[in-house]
Order: C-alpha cells, then structure tokens, then sequence
C-alpha cells in the first residue's frame, strides 16, 4: 500500500508542495516544520514503524525530531547524512520563511542495499547532486521509483550554491540504468511514466552542459555564458537573493574542468 500526502506550505502568496509517501509500514520523508500541524494529524492516523529520509534538507526531514520524541520510531538517512541532522538548522531567511528551521535529530545510517516492506523491494540508490546524501528507491518488480529531488523539473534554468549538474547528470545516469515507469516526486506527487520526464531531464542536462563547455572554450566568461544561454531570472531567484541562479548552475558546470 502506497499513500501519498501533500502538503502545502505558502509563503507570501507562493505555495511550494511537498509530498510525503505512506509505503506499508515506512514514512518516506517528514515534511517542513512549517506544515507541523498538518504533519501531525497524519502521523497520529496511520500506521507507520520507521522512517527514511531522501535527504537531510529542512523540507524533508522538518517533523523527524518530533517524530523521534513522541514515537521513538527509528529513521534512517544515508551515512553522509548522518551529521547533518544531528545539528538544528541555521537557515537562510527565505528557507527559514518558507519551510522553518527544523530541530536536531538523530537518525541511523542506512547502509542496507535494500529497504524492504510487506509488498516491495526497494534498491537503495545514492543519487548525490541535489545534495550529497540524496537517495532514491527503486522497485524493479513494481516498475516504481521514489524520486526525492532528483526530478522536480524537467528543464530547470537555475540551480542552488550547494548543487552540481555534472554530479546530477552522473545520478541520472545511475538511476535510468534500473528498469521501472512510474515515479514518486517530493514535490510533484505521483507521475504515472515519470521515466520519461527523467529522460528528458537528463537530455536536456547533457545539452545545457556541452553548451556552456564549448562556449567556455570559445574564450567566453561564465558571466557571458550565462547571459546567452540562461538569460531569465525567474521569482524564486530574487526572494533566494541569487543563492539559487543560473550563474550556480554555469559555474557548477565549469568546475570540474
């Protein structure tokens, strides 16, 4: 059994949804503190024995301390992951605005190569890129994947300080090698052929990427290469005061020259 939660945190007029997946008796991510109401009414309705967590980010794991206080259920996270949560957020004011800041906690290092339930069988895959500890799940028999934030869009303009396209693009790689159709986005919900959205996000990722590489070795700045290629700025660049830009995703790109 797969249930899916949406969960929509609005700040300032602009609502950012975020998913949280049920799967049998595993909660799959704990939502933004600033949805902790929400959060909670579910929690108290279903029956859940632990939890994973895509990655360490404040809108994934913003309700685990509480969790962990009120149910002491074990949570995993992928080793690297491990510290991060271990310390309370100091967010930037524009996350902090839109998710809040989480507590501490204290998950376990998911080292397992599969994460089994009473109807699946996932394989553990470290997807880093998005951030260094991301994992997905993949069920080959059940053609499904749990995603995380590895898709969210399939062309994006702009990327955050702390994310590498290249390291993306090799996660993509990694992940379209397993067999499967439908996907479970974080912030998307359920797409049924989400494969194909993967597809055409790690095609467009290989394009951007030659791009700004043969325009770097025709002689021109990233500030130029950003100009031609990615020239709009779009809302959420201008409240992250350019934390997430296209100059990120350009220099992310150059970096491993």
């Amino acid at each position: 059994m797969i249930q899916s939660f949406k969960l929509i945190p609005s700040a300032a007029g602009r609502k950012m949804p975020v998913y949280m997946f049920q799967i049998d008796d595993l909660l799959l991510d704990t939502g933004p503190r600033s949805v902790e109401k929400q959060v909670r009414s579910i929690v108290k309705d279903i029956h859940i024995t632990r939890v994973i967590h895509t990655h360490h980010h404040e809108d994934h794991t913003g309700n685990s301390a509480w969790i962990q206080k009120e149910y002491n259920l074990p949570q995993w996270i992928h080793p690297v992951g491990v510290s991060m949560c271990q310390r309370a957020t100091r967010l930037p004011f524009y996350r902090a605005f839109m998710w809040h800041n989480r507590d501490a906690f204290f998950p376990t290092p998911l080292e397992a190569e599969y994460v089994e339930t009473d109807c699946y069988r996932f394989k553990v895959v470290h997807t880093p890129g998005h951030a260094e500890d991301h994992i997905v799940l993949i069920d080959e028999g059940k053609a499904i994947c749990f995603t995380g934030d590895l898709y969210l869009f399939h062309s994006p303009v702009s990327n955050f300080s702390f994310e590498s396209v290249p390291e993306i693009i090799r996660s993509l790689d990694k992940v379209l090698a397993y067999s499967f159709q439908d996907i479970y986005c974080s912030h998307r919900g359920y797409i049924r052929n989400g494969r194909k959205l993967l597809e055409r996000k790690h095609a467009y990722l290989l394009e951007l990427q030659e791009c700004v590489l043969q325009a770097f070795q025709a002689g021109k700045s990233p500030k130029q290469i950003r100009k031609e290629l990615l020239p709009k700025s779009r809302w959420f660049q201008y409240i992250s005061f350019f934390e997430n830009s296209s100059t990120h995703t350009v220099k992310s790109i150059l970096k491993e020259l």
